[in-house]
């Protein structure tokens, strides 16, 4: 086969999908019939590393196989490699070249392998950026440097080595192939792109050649002529772009009668096999997947014949039993997906509970009978192409309106039978949380849905514009701010970085303007099934690492090593003030000057909180068993006496400054009834040397809500120009634990200017419902963003437990773009037929 440098377009059938990404870089792009059955196979080469050949083979012209590998390891860092007829066994071998003058070939297909024979042909010279080439007879490989003058002919018949020209070169963005993908004695073209749009950049196209006396020039199973009557394309196998062949879609394929199952080549069809769980209701089951049937049915959009909706054709199989229960769906899509229906079918299975997991752009998933019907239509629409954020960066965009989003995925303007996938009626605008503006370049009755839920926007009509107050601070219309609005499900901090381990909370401090992680280490390892948290039964050190930039420290500096609690930092006097919990009592220790720690208290049960106003040093002293308060302050290295708070938390509390009211504000939690324990709660209070006189109290989420933890708060105070101009209070803490579960999600709580929503306050969890803890979170200020760190609990104490996480945008607002996105034109024009591109044997 010959790579070519042009198309004969008049000579060849438009272009129609065969695989995809099997050959994205750096993968070697081939073709040949490896298994000589007469249909031309795909070959790719991965060539880092030990090198592998994959293979996927052509089933009879139809649909490509499921990709495979043929020969793992290969040899060391592959440096060129092409595909021809190089042994004596008919079929197509792959050499590849390797050391720069070694020629290594992979040969003799048999049962799925290559069979390798690493010193096939050795080169005179060793070649600088090598490269192979077949000559279009196939009776002659070319070896030679690219760029580079030297160049080998290699007599395939006889092996002899002779100097020669370079062969011609194809270039472009796509690489072309000669070769007989439908067994008809034709040369088709096969096309590997090499594309930077999203989705089809990596596509491998089949370019069938058109002979004047063909009769089924697609190879669709309808000859030309049927298909002139049918009304369907003779030069497209799936005229509607389902992944049904034409012909399949008029009878039967495989058993499988389509025709009966109201299949039509000129309109939509989807297939897919459901299997409930035996311990799942039959009746609420068909029940809400007649209704998926319906919704399919019923989508508002366009067929190659002109109706609306998409079938969708389920087939019942039998109950799941035993132990096949307790396999993930891929095991049971493997097992109860009929093999020879790889590639025309979808399986879905049902599980008692919630949630589901499908592939993207495969053909397998599985559902919750909760909500089953949304969640089909969610995990089906993975099958079929789409994730969660419509192809942008960010997760949750609030004007993305797609069941597929999780901030829509259950309700839509607080209705669950609103719930859809978008048809991009907003894709021109783009938010950028960043840069925003105010006014919404639409009218009011195009986005009124962000009044409801879950995000209940203020709006205000404004003729053909809509004004917003995108960052909850009262005043709407403002241009180039800054906020988090995608926070429905979650919030986030961009990617975590893995810094450490610790056993303990840690505790971040800036420091003239340089961030330091606080954190600790047990000083014996753990057996695995007891708490592995640093107390006063299981002591630990201490240790202090300074960033030097996102993902980069410096080596941890050991401050102390009989470390019993969590340890909290300030940056005072300009140093760095360190307390920790210790068998001795709680210590101080200054960073940086020589000398012993100061014992604050004889008592080792206190658990620290610092912080600063102005010049003022403030640590706060909570006592585990009656829940009091104790404090003092510091000014210039003296201590000023000893307070005790009149209220009492149940968790160790957190402290910031509220420089508009230039009131100080302590955060704290307090049992509020006997079903709400725990409640947080800010305290505002006016400094008098050194003594703090409270003055109000606010419920995070008001009276009514529910928002309650168990670990130490640590309170941020926004100024600026976004948080509008009273500022407001950022409320960091680890939700609720207990003896049966003694790990929880962390959150922050955000004051918001309108009190009628949650009491004026908007409450985030971090990231997912993954990532837990057992201590509580760290926050603070760090180059106009917010560094967050929090220790990792995986569940089972494996090998990611207690990872010290740092994430360096905890703010939430992310630069990336986002928006509306167009799903049911993406899942009729390449997700439905990519969905089942590839198909297994008879």
């Amino acid at each position: 086969m010959l790579a070519l440098i042009a198309i004969a377009t008049p000579l060849f059938a438009p272009p129609v999908p065969w695989a995809l990404n099997f050959a994205a870089p750096p993968r070697i792009p081939l073709v040949g019939d490896v298994d000589n059955d007469g249909y031309a196979d795909l070959i790719a080469v991965y060539p880092t590393g030990a090198s592998i050949i994959d293979v996927s083979l052509n089933r009879k012209g139809q649909k490509a196989g499921f990709g495979f590998q043929a020969l793992n390891p290969w040899g060391q860092d592959c440096q060129a490699a092409a595909s021809g007829q190089f042994d004596d066994k008919p079929g197509a071998d792959v050499v590849g070249l390797f050391g720069g003058d070694k020629l290594q070939l992979a040969g003799s297909f048999e049962n799925g392998r290559f069979k390798n024979t690493s010193n096939w042909i050795k080169l005179p010279t060793k070649l600088e950026n090598g490269a192979l080439e077949m000559s279009s007879d196939g009776t002659t490989l070319f070896a030679f440097s690219d760029p580079g003058s030297v160049c080998y002919a290699i007599d395939l018949k006889t092996k002899a080595i002779t100097k020669a020209k370079k062969p011609p070169l194809s270039s472009g963005k796509s690489i072309f192939y000669d070769a007989d993908m439908d067994h008809d004695g034709d040369l088709d073209q096969v096309e590997f792109r090499y594309g930077k749009e999203p989705h089809t950049a990596y596509e491998i196209l089949v370019h069938r050649r058109i002979s004047p006396d063909e009769v089924d020039s697609d190879n669709d199973g309808l000859s030309n002529a049927e298909e002139e009557k049918l009304g369907t394309d003779p030069l497209n196998p799936d005229t509607d772009n389902d992944g049904l062949l034409d012909g399949w879609e008029v009878g039967t394929f495989r058993g499988l009668d389509l025709k009966a199952m109201g299949c039509d080549p000129k309109r939509m069809d989807l297939i897919c096999y459901v299997a409930r769980f035996e311990d799942v209701n039959d009746d609420h089951f068909k029940k809400e997947l007649t209704r998926v049937e319906k919704t399919y049915k019923e989508l508002d959009v366009t067929n190659v014949d002109g109706s609306k909706g998409w079938d969708l054709h389920l087939i019942y199989l039998d109950p799941i039993k035993g132990e096949d229960m307790k396999k993930p769906w891929q095991a049971n899509r493997d097992k109860y997906l009929p093999s020879q229906h790889r590639g025309v079918a979808h399986f879905m299975q049902v599980t008692n509970g919630g949630g589901g997991q499908a592939d993207q752009l495969g053909d397998g998933g599985g559902c919750g009978s909760n909500a089953l019907w949304a969640v089909f239509l969610h995990e089906f629409g993975h099958q079929i192409g789409m994730d969660h954020n419509g192809f942008w960066g960010p997760a949750f965009c609030p004007i993305y309106r797609s069941l597929m989003n999780y901030a829509y995925s259950y309700s839509l303007e607080d209705d669950p039978n609103k719930i859809a996938y978008s048809n991009g009626q907003l894709k021109g605008y783009v938010l950028k949380e960043t840069d925003l503006d105010e006014e919404i370049p639409l009218p009011y009755d195009q986005v009124k849905f962000l009044e409801k839920g879950p995000y209940r926007f203020r709006l205000k009509p404004n003729g053909k514009t809509t004004l917003i107050d995108w960052n909850w601070n009262g005043i709407f219309g403002e241009k180039h701010i800054r906020a988090d609005i995608n926070y429905s499900y979650a919030t986030g901090g961009g990617r975590r970085d893995d810094v450490d381990k610790s056993n303990c909370a840690p505790w971040l401090v800036i420091h003239k303007g340089e961030a330091y992680v606080l954190y600790g280490k047990p000083n014996k390892p753990g057996d695995g099934k007891t708490d592995p948290t640093i107390s006063i039964n299981n002591p630990g050190t201490l240790y202090l690492r300074k960033l030097i930039e996102p993902f980069k420290w410096e080596p941890p500096v050991k401050i102390a090593e009989n470390l019993t609690g969590d340890p909290v930092a300030a940056s005072h006097n300009g140093y760095i003030v360190i307390l920790y919990p210790s068998s001795q009592g709680v210590m101080k220790k200054t960073f940086g000057v020589e000398s012993q720690p100061e014992v604050v208290s004889t008592n080792p049960a206190l658990v620290p909180t610092v912080g600063t106003s102005g010049k003022r040093m403030y640590v706060f002293l909570w006592d585990p068993t009656d829940h009091s308060i104790i404090y003092r302050s510091m000014v210039k290295g003296k201590w000023d006496v000893e307070h005790t708070l009149a209220e009492k938390s149940t968790i160790p509390v957190g402290f910031t400054v509220d420089t508009i009211r230039k009131q100080a504000v302590i955060g704290m939690a307090q049992d509020q009834t006997d079903e709400k324990t725990s409640r947080w709660q800010i305290r505002r209070y006016q400094e008098q040397d050194g003594e703090l006189i409270e003055k109000s109290m606010d419920w995070i989420e008001g009276s009514k809500g529910n928002s309650r933890g168990s670990s130490r708060c640590t309170l941020l105070f926004d100024n600026t120009r976004d948080a509008g101009p009273e500022g407001r209070i950022m409320f960091f803490a680890q939700g609720l634990t207990s003896a049966k579960s003694p790990w929880a999600c962390s959150y922050v709580a955000v004051q918001i200017a309108d009190k009628t929503i949650r009491g004026g306050w908007l409450v985030k969890r971090f990231y997912d419902e993954w990532t837990q803890t057992r201590s509580a979170p760290a926050a603070a200020w760090f180059k106009g963003d917010i560094i967050w760190s929090y220790r990792w609990v995986d569940g089972g104490q494996g090998p990611t437990d207690n990872n010290l996480h740092v994430a360096y945008r905890a703010s939430g607002i992310d630069d990336a773009p986002m928006g509306d996105h167009d799903d049911l034109s993406l899942f009729r024009d390449f997700g439905i037929r990519h969905s089942i591109l590839y198909m297994n044997g008879d």
